[in-house]
């Protein structure tokens, strides 16, 4: 239980006692009696671990095993037992003359005491004066999830979270209160049970020729979702500063469950799911492209079939998922040991991802009063991926959804031999030129496999040097290491490809070492409490790459990574490519000071050395400060009937971002067969970009917290922001990194709130809402301005750009010509220039949830949406067009039934331009508790769980959750749909079981 876990990470912190299992101090009674109990959650009757029991007015106590259960030897004449857990209410309970007894302990829905995970360290929700949302199990989102990320999507404000497509294990978009970047990284640090991650892909890239480079996968898939107990985001400066320059663009701290003192005791989850694509492009079926080419007198293209290419390519996907974890532990020691195993299909054929992972964490006392503990967290997985032709940026005849879009529905896939229609259709004196490359054998005759295993392991030795002090050195150690093999066949008709062949053997290892060293100091004085930080954290980054490519076979009966000696010389192509030296050496510190649970103050400081930055700017230093009062403690507001807490927060801070190439700032040179070459020039000014960040929150609780929340304004300005510029002909080399002058702002305010609709003895019904009011603005630029959004299609040749980054405008603002409709004539018309006519950032972001109980029933659903924004849909300009058309080539009912000219140019305009506004039911549960079954079974629980149940929006191409890279030399793009994978409607039946 992650409650329970942090109820035993807050009393690391306190005075050291003897073990909770054993009365803490011995009773003389002659007259005892021995008092059994069963501790359950009055809303849901779960059991609940780690429960304290004392004797009131003693230090007689003991806590709950992990079945709920406890036993407590009290005097005879004893009365009353005071029970508490961290997320309750405590009360008091009459023992009378009872020998056993059941205590139902009600959820503190405000929950001041609960403990946050911060940097180094914990605090009580009561102390914060930063921005710090935490997401516990309970809210975590439910069905089918690969990373983490998927847990807390909608469930936080000022989060925008994008699944980039919907391929098992895909990259995901991660942004906290908004983009602040235009080259260097933008998603937020991750830190793994005390552990920074490098953040980087473990997928080895790969680029197959026509087909594109594609997709990579979430490097945080490694992380079985089943093992995390909570996940805390620190979204301002005043709570990310301690991170320095990698907390810019936020923090995530991820917490997996730990052991539980008790006797052993086993927990299972498993379920089996169904999936399938719900949304497919508008495109004409058999019988309607049959009337379009007599509409258009074009029938020579007639095949005489009907065919559905996304039937073709498509399939209904099972995921199985199988998680045991074991726990338990006694008065010197704690474990938890989990295997899980995930084997989920794709909605497209010949794809998905099989999982197994292994977690192992343990917490052992050594010496009197518990003076030395050692802490040991080990993460292991294995990830193998199968992938499907799918690329970010494939032509139109190697993408094989753009090519089932686009697949004559009259021309059958194969012969009826069996073999593949490929270019032409010839049957029975019937031919149809002009086809695109066939879905189906593109798939056949394509392979994709990637094989990742990570491990993660931290080891922490904690010291009690004196009550209140504490010493704790802690290692981390990260290993990634992917195998990747490409094979496209010969025998598909693809212009690179046929008769040749391409095969792609790439191997990359990351691996990171981060060493830390931290003192705390904690004291309560009289009248004011003291918490201090001061700690040293050396880190080091490596990643090394290696590809194989190949063509030009002369047998395609095997595939070609097991052949690689089979081509010429000439057709072989090796590299290989190590990072510089990537180090980070710092120095930090963190004063919290608590007067009278009144007047909070907190001041970090953090100094990063980087062998990223430049000769002249290796060391930044991050400083943040914070305040906060809280007002319903003063006496003018302690007799309110209405206010619970009301806290007043002001914070002010600057954070860095470093996630810019290691060797930017050197000379650096790049080697080719037989020759090198300067590829970049040294700047030894070259640093970190800086954010600076206002936050004025305010926290509440009101009408005995029936209703909670907090409203946030921030105000980000990214300055020196890192930019790769080519340098000035005739220098030698293409490339330098600098520090462009100019200011990203991103600027708004959060709401988050939760309220208790209901509460009775068998109905509970909670509701929570979030939302987001963003803005951003790119100013104070007086450079060109930088064009980016590459656009694909028929037409453009090698694709036209979409977006620019101009001063006064939002980033990635949208720039193109306006469509002006069709004259009489069915020619298109547009304005004589291009125009600045939309923003892909979403201004507002909302997430709705709720949970209801009724007895042993459980229902629960969560939504999520994004409005005030725009995508462009690439995969309409590309495929569905009248000159598309013209060719053979299916296309929309409007375009082929209507009077369009089929002679229109392919042009990048705001007709393919469309509102990206969505609402989306992102899940819903409906559960069952059986609770016990005789001894053995404990908490038997049944839930169904439906995924992407319903999708509100105008947007017509697959969805509007999208974001498709499709940058322009390293500058990324925003909120472009290309032919990306599908996303599926999932329904999930799970069982969980504790024994």
């Amino acid at each position: 239980m992650a409650s329970a876990c942090i109820s035993m990470q807050a009393a690391a912190f306190g005075p050291k006692d003897p073990s909770p299992k054993e009365p803490v101090a011995a009773h003389q009674a002659v007259d005892q009696k021995i008092l059994t109990g069963l501790v359950r959650d009055a809303s849901d009757g779960q059991t609940i671990p780690g429960v304290n029991i004392m004797e009131k007015g003693t230090s007689n106590g003991t806590v709950t095993d992990l079945d709920g259960s406890f036993q407590l030897t009290v005097e005879d004449q004893s009365r009353t037992l005071v029970v508490s857990f961290v997320g309750y209410l405590s009360q008091e309970v009459s023992i009378g003359n009872q020998t056993s007894i059941e205590i139902l302990l009600e959820q503190d829905v405000q929950n001041l005491d609960e403990v946050i995970v911060v940097g180094y360290g914990t605090t009580r929700k009561r102390d914060l004066t930063g921005a710090v949302t935490r997401v516990g199990e309970e809210s975590f989102n439910k069905g089918v999830t690969v990373s983490p990320e998927q847990l807390i999507q909608g469930k936080v404000s000022g989060v925008d979270i994008i699944n980039n497509s919907g391929a098992p294990g895909g990259e995901v978009t991660f942004r906290i209160r908004g983009t602040s970047s235009v080259r260097s990284g933008n998603q937020p640090l991750f830190v793994v049970d005390g552990v920074p991650l490098d953040g980087r892909n473990t997928k080895p890239g790969a680029t197959a020729g026509e087909l594109g480079s594609t997709e990579g996968s979430n490097p945080l898939n490694f992380i079985n979702p089943n093992d995390i107990a909570s996940m805390d985001v620190l979204k301002d400066a005043s709570a990310t500063a301690i991170y320095g320059s990698r907390g810019a663009n936020g923090v995530v701290i991820i917490t997996t469950k730990k052991g539980q003192v008790g006797a052993p005791s086993v927990t299972l989850d498993m379920s089996s799911a169904i999936s399938n694509m719900i949304r497919k492009p508008g495109i004409m079926d058999g019988d309607t492209y049959r009337q379009a080419l007599q509409h258009r007198g074009l029938e020579g293209y007639n095949g005489g079939q009907s065919v559905d290419a996304f039937d073709q390519i498509s399939q209904t996907a099972f995921t199985n998922r199988v998680n045991l974890g074991i726990s338990g532990g006694g008065q010197k020691n704690n474990y938890r040991l989990s295997l899980g195993y995930h084997d989920q299909e794709g909605v497209i054929q010949e794809s998905g991802l099989k999982k197994y992972t292994a977690n192992y964490t343990s917490n052992y006392k050594f010496l009197p009063e518990d003076r030395v503990e050692l802490d040991i967290s080990l993460i292991a997985s294995n990830t193998v991926e199968a992938g499907a032709p799918i690329a970010e940026d494939s032509n139109i005849n190697g993408s094989l959804i753009g090519n089932a879009i686009e697949w004559n529905p009259t021309v059958p896939f194969r012969y009826a031999d069996g073999s593949f229609v490929q270019r032409m259709y010839n049957q029975s004196g019937n031919q149809v030129d002009g086809l695109s490359t066939n879905p189906a054998a593109l798939l056949a005759y394509y392979n994709d496999e990637t094989n990742i295993t990570n491990i993660l392991g931290s080891l922490g030795l904690t010291v009690h040097i004196i009550d209140g002090l504490d010493y704790r050195f802690s290692l981390g150690l990260n290993h990634a290491k992917g195998n990747r093999n490409i094979d496209t066949s010969g025998e598909l008709f693809l212009s690179t490809i046929t008769d040749l062949g391409l095969a792609i053997a790439n191997t990359s290892s990351l691996t990171s070492k981060t060493l830390t060293h931290t003192l705390n100091y904690q004291k309560d004085f009289d009248g004011f409490r003291l918490n201090a930080l001061l700690g040293y954290e050396f880190q080091d980054y490596q990643s090394y790459v290696t590809t194989i490519a190949a063509k030009g076979f002369t047998s395609f009966d095997l595939l070609g990574t097991d052949i690689l000696q089979n081509p010429s010389r000439d057709n072989v192509a090796v590299s290989s490519f190590r990072d510089p030296t990537n180090q980070l050496q710092s120095v930090f510190g963190r004063v919290n000071l608590n007067f009278s649970d009144r007047y909070l103050i907190t001041a970090t400081m953090r100094a990063d050395g980087s062998t990223k930055f430049g000769e002249n700017n290796k060391y930044g230093y991050f400083p943040s400060f914070a305040g906060a009062w809280v007002m319903s403690e003063e006496e003018f507001m302690k007799s309110s009937t209405v206010i619970d807490n009301l806290k007043l927060r002001l914070g002010w801070g600057i954070t860095g971002n470093q996630e810019f190439p290691a060797g930017a700032s050197q000379e650096r040179y790049a080697f080719g067969l037989q020759q090198i070459s300067l590829s970049n020039v040294a700047n030894p000014d070259l640093k970190w970009e800086t954010t600076k960040t206002i936050n004025i929150g305010m926290d509440f609780s009101i009408l005995k917290s029936r209703l909670m929340g907090s409203i946030e304004y921030f105000n980000k300005n990214t300055t020196d922001l890192l930019f790769q510029l080519p340098t000035i002909q005739p220098a030698p080399a293409a490339q330098f990194w600098t520090n462009v002058p100019a200011t990203i702002t991103n600027k708004g305010m959060e709401l988050m709130l939760s309220t208790v609709l209901v509460e009775s003895d068998k109905l509970i019904w909670e509701l929570g809402a979030n939302a987001t009011y963003l803005q951003n603005e790119l100013t104070d630029y007086d450079g060109t301005p930088i064009w980016t959004g590459q656009i694909n299609g028929n037409g453009l040749g090698g694709g036209s750009n979409s977006q620019q980054l101009v001063n006064n405008e939002p980033l990635n603002v949208f720039k193109m010509l306006l469509f002006e409709g069709l004259d009489g004539d069915g020619l298109a018309q547009y304005s004589s220039s291009e125009e600045f006519v939309g923003d892909p950032n979403p201004n507002f972001l909302l997430g709705i949830n709720s949970r209801l109980d009724y007895g042993k029933w459980g229902f629960g659903f969560s939504m999520n949406g994004a409005f005030g924004h725009q995508i462009y849909n690439n995969t309409a300009n590309a495929y569905l067009t009248a000159p598309n058309f013209g060719l053979g080539r299916n296309s929309s009912p409007e375009i082929g039934l209507g009077n369009e000219s089929l002679s229109n140019a392919n042009v990048v305009s705001t007709r393919f331009l469309e509102q990206g506004d969505f609402l989306r039911l992102q899940n819903a549960t409906v559960s069952y508790n059986f609770g016990a079954l005789g001894q053995a079974v404990q908490n038997l629980s049944l839930s169904l769980t439906g995924q992407n149940l319903f999708l509100i929006t105008n947007y017509s191409g697959f969805d509007p959750e999208v974001n498709t890279n499709r940058s322009v030399d390293g500058v990324p793009s925003y909120g472009i749909e290309y032919a990306p994978y599908p996303r599926a409607r999932t329904f999930q039946l799970g069982l969980r079981a504790s024994f």
